[in-house]
Order: C-alpha cells, then structure tokens, then sequence
C-alpha cells in the first residue's frame, strides 16, 4: 500500500454526502485526488509489480541501468486499476501555510479507486478516492481547496481492507 509524506497532490473532486450510521445521519465526503508518484511506489502495490510494468531505457544517457526502469513494456494495458477499500487510514492535508493546527487530519479515512498510468520516463499518474467524516468546519476547507495542488501525507500503518480481502 502506498505510504506518501507530504506528496503533492490535487483535489480534484469533492461529492458531499451524507451515510446513515445506526439511527444517525453522517456527513461524508468522498474526494478525488490525482497525482504523481516514481515507479518504485508500484512496489509498494505489490513486489515486483515495476518490473512487470517497466523495463530499461534504451535512451538513457547514462548507458544501461538495471535499477533505472523508465520504458513502459505493455503501453497498451492503458490505466491499471487497482483493486482494495482500506479503512483506517490516515489522511493528513497539509493546508495550513506551515502551520499544523490549520492542517485537515482524517484518521479513519478510507481510501479505494486507486488508478496508475505508467509513462514513459519512470513515473505514474495516479488518481484515488479517499472518503472522510469532516466537520462543517473542514468540509468548507476542503471545497475552498477544490482544483488546488496541496501537500498529502498518507499513513496506512493502521490500515486493513475493508472489503473482505485479507491482503
């Protein structure tokens, strides 16, 4: 699973919503973020996975490097989604301007629709769901940071699938 600290992402898509929790109804947020990550994150998907994906470059201006994957073998396998939910993961927007109080914390966010694109050169283009319970209060935030680039860190130590899988 990814683990990203303060990896610079967009909010791309923001759908408010509410859940029914028992007898109450619950605020939700699903958000849409794209970014970008190296290839050796698709090792933390599942080992192996970038070498699967990429080989070497044949224009490499440093000659053959079999640590430097940066070709796309398979361009036509297109997008590659990803399958899992993960529930108690941690979601840290830093959105303050340096100052960690101003920050959105979700500490049980749950994050699914993972999508990598693999380019040429040796990164991915990502996009990926993350849904929170905010607070009016964040919920405002969040749409003021609509189509904005920000810095995410994501924490999955405490992360387990949510749909049944035992991975």
């Amino acid at each position: 699973m990814l683990e990203l600290t303060r990896h610079p992402m967009k909010i791309a898509h923001l759908n408010l919503r509410t859940e029914i929790h028992g007898d109450e109804e619950v605020s939700c947020v699903d958000i849409t973020l794209k970014f970008h990550v190296p290839n050796s994150a698709l090792n933390d998907l599942a080992a192996g996975l970038r070498e699967t994906v990429y080989s070497v470059g044949t224009d490499d201006l440093l000659g053959p490097d079999a640590d430097h994957l940066t070709h796309v073998k398979y361009p036509q396998l297109g997008t590659l989604n990803w399958a899992g939910m993960y529930s108690g993961v941690a979601l840290h927007v830093h959105s303050g301007n340096g100052k960690a109080k101003d920050d959105l914390t979700f500490s049980k966010a749950v994050w699914s629709r993972l999508k990598t694109k693999p380019l040429e050169g040796g990164t991915c283009e990502c996009s990926a769901r993350a849904q929170v319970q905010p607070t009016t209060d964040e919920a405002a935030k969040l749409f003021g940071l609509l189509q904005h680039e920000v810095p995410v860190s994501l924490d999955t130590t405490n992360a387990r699938s949510a749909d049944g899988d035992d991975e």
